[in-house]
C-alpha cells in the first residue's frame, strides 16, 4: 500500500500549494452562478435541469482542471529533484504513478463533489425541484471524463522529461478533445487522399467510428442507457443518439474505448518512465 502514501502526499502537496483551496473557490463561485441561474424561475425548472447545466458546464471545466493540475505532477518531480528522492526510498517508478494517479483523482473528487451539493442546494432554496438520480449520474458522468483527462496529462507527465514538452501535449490534448479538432480529423484525411479536395458523397464508416473514439462520444455512449434524461445536454459528443445505433456506438463499445483512455496513456507513459534515466 505505498501507493498510498504518494497519494497522501499528493493531496498534501496541492493543500500546502493552495491548489486545493483556489479550486474549491473557484469552481463554487461556477456552482453558485449556476444554481441562482436554475433556481431564478422554479415554475419553469424540472427536477433534471440543474443535472443538465451542471454536466454542459463542467464537461467543458473538469477536463481543463484535471490537465492543468496532472500535466506536471511527474515531470514536476522529476525536474525538481524530488523523484530521486522519492526513488531512493522504498518506492517504486510504478508505486509512484499509481499514487500520483490517486492523488490527483483525491484533489478533483474533493473539488467537484461540493459543486454538486452546492448548486443543487442552492436551487432547492429558491424553490425548483431537483432530481437527486440525475444529479448522481452527471457527477458520474464528470467524474469519470475527470480520472480519463488526469490520466491522459499523467501519461504524458510520465512520458516525457521536460515540464515545457508535458505542458504542450496537454494543450495539445485540449485542442484535441475539447476544441473538437479530433472530429476534423476525418475530414481532413479525406481531403488529402481525395488530392486536396473535398469528396462528396456519404461519410465512410472509418471516419464515424473514429469520431466516437474521442472520450466525450465515447462516455456520453456508455452512459446513454441509463441517463437518457440528461445525456442529451452532453457536449462536445458528436453524433446522435438513440434506438438503432450502430455497433460503434453501443455501451460496450464504448465502455472498452472509455477504459482503454485511462489504461493506455498510463502505461505508454509508464512504459517510458520504467526505461529512461532520471
Amino acid at each position: 500500500m505505498r501507493w498510498l502514501q504518494i497519494a497522501r502526499k499528493d493531496f498534501a502537496d496541492s493543500r500546502r500549494d493552495r491548489q486545493l483551496y483556489y479550486l474549491l473557490a473557484l469552481l463554487g463561485l461556477f456552482a453558485l452562478g449556476i444554481g441562482y441561474f436554475v433556481g431564478d424561475n422554479p415554475e419553469f425548472v424540472s427536477g433534471g435541469d440543474t443535472a443538465m447545466i451542471l454536466l454542459s458546464v463542467f464537461a467543458f471545466l473538469a477536463p481543463i482542471v484535471a490537465l492543468t493540475i496532472s500535466q506536471a505532477d511527474v515531470v514536476g518531480k522529476r525536474a525538481t529533484g524530488e523523484l530521486s528522492v522519492l526513488l531512493s526510498l522504498p518506492f517504486s517508478r510504478r508505486t509512484i504513478v499509481l499514487g500520483s494517479l490517486v492523488g490527483r483523482m483525491a484533489v478533483m473528487t474533493v473539488v467537484l463533489v461540493p459543486v454538486f451539493v452546492l448548486a443543487p442546494l442552492v436551487v432547492a432554496v429558491r424553490g425548483a425541484p431537483v432530481d437527486p438520480v440525475a444529479l448522481a449520474g452527471a457527477f458520474a458522468m464528470i467524474w469519470l471524463l475527470s480520472l480519463v483527462f488526469t490520466a491522459i496529462a499523467l501519461g504524458i507527465s510520465t512520458f516525457t522529461r521536460s515540464t515545457t514538452l508535458s505542458a504542450g501535449g496537454s494543450f495539445g490534448v485540449f485542442l484535441l478533445f475539447v476544441m473538437q479538432l479530433w472530429t476534423v480529423i476525418p475530414s481532413g484525411v479525406r481531403y488529402l487522399l481525395n488530392g486536396l479536395s473535398m469528396p462528396s458523397g456519404p461519410q465512410p464508416e472509418w471516419a464515424a467510428v473514429f469520431v466516437q473514439l474521442s472520450p466525450f462520444a465515447a462516455l456520453r455512449n456508455l452512459a446513454e442507457p441509463v441517463l437518457e434524461e440528461i445525456v442529451g445536454s452532453f457536449p462536445l459528443a458528436a453524433g446522435s443518439v438513440g434506438d438503432g445505433l450502430p455497433w460503434y456506438q453501443e455501451p460496450a463499445f464504448a465502455g472498452v474505448v472509455v477504459l482503454a483512455w485511462i489504461v493506455l496513456p498510463l502505461a505508454i507513459g509508464y512504459w517510458r518512465f520504467q526505461t529512461s534515466d532520471l
